[in-house]
């Protein structure tokens, strides 16, 4: 007994340090923030593919049906025609560049852009639907495996202080696999989930859109229940270079035993990541100073993902540690962590 109760308890992650030390790595290593400059200018600046033909032929088409359910007005349907006519004219397919639970931050992705600096971009209107889902899902797999060199990059910075070009490379093929299938895991969790909740929804809206409203926020928050023990699922591959099961279980092990904690962290992060969103935001499109905008968003959004993987390893080997010595104390087997 005196042996187990002279063993020292490691010390928990903070959420300070940890922040700090993000933004510090990135500020040394600031050449990290070129890949999410080179996203949004290419989103910005670039072609903009479109597949504007196809959704107007689809709202026509919905348009056109016979059997237009009674729920809907016609002022409500007019409205959400026009604006889906809307984001048919400005949609950009290449924000598919911008991927999770993987993927390169974007201050360009998040909305919908029609001009430029000079003026019109160059709009490219893909027509033919299978050439426009070819090109969805290679945007989306682009996205994902440059998403995953740009973590590793990250994650060199954030807890070595340097950047081993070689290391990346060597590690890269393997991680890019693992995060794929994690990602069409979540895909068809997702899908799962959803599809019977829009059926269930949609029944529900023939006894009245207030209930169809509740059952959907309902919806929302069985989402967020069951995303958030996820958050740092993809944090194990490149920290841990665990596969993706064992990265998710470390995951919804770490956030059950430091819930008050990374609760906090997670709202400082999305607090800070949403609130400097809409200072980058300020300058027009048209104006060349969202170039600072852009800047800025790479450079903070990079800091904010250092600082995660800092939290992250120091609440992971705390959780580990803290295991250890629960299993030690009940004269369970101790396994390596």
């Amino acid at each position: 007994m005196d042996k187990i109760e002279s063993q020292v308890m490691p010390v928990p992650p903070n959420l300070l340090r940890s922040l700090r030390a993000g933004f510090d790595a990135v500020a040394n290593q600031i050449v990290v923030i070129i890949i999410p400059i080179a996203l949004d200018l290419l989103i910005w600046l670039g072609p903009h593919l479109q597949i504007k033909t196809l959704i107007n032929g689809l709202i026509n088409a919905s348009n056109s049906a016979e059997n237009i359910s009674q729920l809907q007005s016609g002022e409500i349907l007019s409205a959400g025609t026009e604006m889906m006519h809307s984001i048919a004219d400005k949609f950009n397919l290449l924000s598919l560049l911008r991927t999770i639970p993987v993927g390169i931050p974007s201050l360009m992705s998040g909305g919908l852009h029609g001009e430029i600096p000079n003026g019109i971009p160059i709009y490219i209107d893909l027509t033919n639907p299978l050439l426009a889902v070819v090109i969805s899902i290679g945007l989306l797999l682009v996205g994902l495996v440059v998403g995953s060199f740009y973590y590793i990059l990250v994650v060199q910075v954030a807890l070595q202080g340097r950047i081993e070009l070689k290391m990346i490379l060597k590690a890269w093929s393997w991680t890019s696999l693992q995060v794929l299938s994690l990602a069409l895991a979540f895909l068809l969790l997702f899908m799962l989930i959803t599809i019977p909740s829009m059926c269930a929804i949609l029944g529900i809206a023939l006894f009245g859109l207030p209930i169809a409203q509740f059952a959907s926020f309902l919806y929302l928050g069985l989402l967020l229940w069951l995303a958030f023990p996820l958050l740092f699922s993809t944090h194990g591959i490149f920290v841990n270079h665990g596969n993706a099961l064992d990265s998710v279980k470390r995951s919804m092990v770490l956030t059950k035993m430091t819930l008050p904690t990374t609760s906090l962290f997670i709202l400082l992060v999305l607090g800070l990541s949403e609130g400097l969103d809409f200072l980058w935001r300020v300058p027009p499109e048209t104006s060349w100073l969202t170039l600072i905008g852009l800047g800025g968003h790479a450079f903070v959004t990079s800091a904010l993902l250092a600082a995660s993987f800092v939290y992250y390893r120091d609440a992971d080997h705390w959780v580990q540690e803290t295991l250890r010595i629960i299993k030690s104390q009940r004269g369970m087997p101790v396994q390596g962590g």
